[in-house]
């Protein structure tokens, strides 16, 4: 028999910690090793329970869960999954930065009343169970990590950027991805020549409080899409919840709900398709870490139609499943560190070649 997956709990609630516990251990290949009342008792007892994977509680006493996953993450790196009972009402704030933190994804908390069920929680940690985590330092340093100076100045890049090759860049993102986008829309200028356009996998509870995590680091305009919506450079939009965005004319963006595609609505895939076809030579694929081969297809439709395409290293990534599988069809003409990013799509902005390549 397989051994099970081990999981700690960590909630202030007596009834939520019950709970979460009960919908755990109602699946044979996983068991509760510990329950914790904070984030202090979490990070004082991981180490020595070493549990495959943690759900942790947002807002707690003596500890809450952000200061939490900084320890955890710093000291016994460990995949996080944080849970929240509101997320909108909740300083989006929170939330978000602890995936930039080091969590792997976020999770609604049910009704107290809608029982074990409901909370359906067993399958996600399961997959972040096999996950292989790395080491964030912000828990022991404070200290921000230094940029890479740009290669050129602002008023060089303004004067390049007039002429720019590229008309769209269109990005796939799963697990651990929104702490990459969140550097790279940091370091990219306000004038980016470029509209950029995202699918980004997260529990759709959390998708407005990320748009407003990234764009408040960044000089670039973030928002969730509309259908409708008209792409503009320096203007960022990420795919609603529930709903495929697709590039529907030049200039213009088509959200509507549908059947999901290998499982997936909003599908990386078919938004990177549609940007291969109305932009072709001029469209930029970027296909992020997570897990599975969402927008595999899509960035091999780009690279055919002439256009460049960009895969997230593997080294860089939480779980090189998305990448993987763009680099196994030869869909990625460059392979590039997650820190590398905006230093990439600067020179294709400005018609240079990155020199990393697949």
């Amino acid at each position: 028999m397989s051994k099970k997956v081990a999981v700690m709990v960590v909630d202030d609630s007596p009834i939520c910690r019950q709970l979460i516990s009960d919908a755990l251990q109602k699946d044979p290949e996983l068991e509760v090793v510990a329950t914790c009342v904070n984030g202090e008792e979490a990070v004082r007892r991981v180490g020595e329970i070493k549990p495959s994977v943690i759900t942790m509680d947002v807002d707690m006493p003596v500890m809450d869960g952000l200061q939490a996953v900084e320890r955890i993450m710093a000291e016994w790196p460990t995949p996080i999954l944080m849970l929240t009972a509101d997320p909108r009402n909740q300083a989006p704030e929170l939330t978000c930065k602890a995936l930039e933190a080091g969590a792997l994804a976020l999770q609604v908390k049910p009704a107290l009343d809608a029982g074990p069920d409901a909370w359906n929680l067993a399958r996600e940690v399961k997959l972040l169970s096999s996950v292989k985590v790395i080491r964030h330092l912000r828990g022991i340093s404070k200290k921000p990590a230094p940029r890479p100076a740009p290669a050129v100045s602002a008023a060089e890049d303004a004067t390049a950027f007039l002429s720019s090759p590229i008309g769209l860049v269109a990005i796939a993102s799963s697990t651990g991805g929104p702490q990459v986008i969140h550097k790279l829309f940091s370091e990219l200028p306000g004038d980016f020549p470029a509209p950029i356009v995202v699918v980004q996998h997260i529990n759709a509870a959390f998708a407005d409080s990320l748009a407003g995590w990234l764009a408040a680091s960044s000089k670039l305009k973030v928002r969730v899409a509309k259908d409708g919506d008209a792409l503009v450079p320096g203007g960022v939009l990420i795919a609603p919840p529930n709903q495929h965005m697709r590039v529907h004319s030049r200039g213009r963006l088509a959200v509507a709900t549908g059947e999901p595609r290998e499982g997936h609505m909003p599908s990386a895939t078919s938004l990177l398709e549609s940007a291969a076809k109305v932009y072709g030579r001029r469209s930029v694929g970027l296909i992020l870490t997570g897990m599975g081969s969402d927008g595999a297809d899509g960035m091999l439709a780009i690279k055919q139609a002439g256009g460049k395409t960009i895969a997230q290293s593997q080294e860089s990534c939480v779980v090189f499943g998305m990448p993987g599988s763009a680099i196994a069809k030869k869909a990625a003409d460059l392979i590039v560190h997650g820190d590398e990013l905006s230093q990439a799509l600067l020179r294709l902005a400005r018609g240079e070649h990155p020199t990393a390549k697949a």
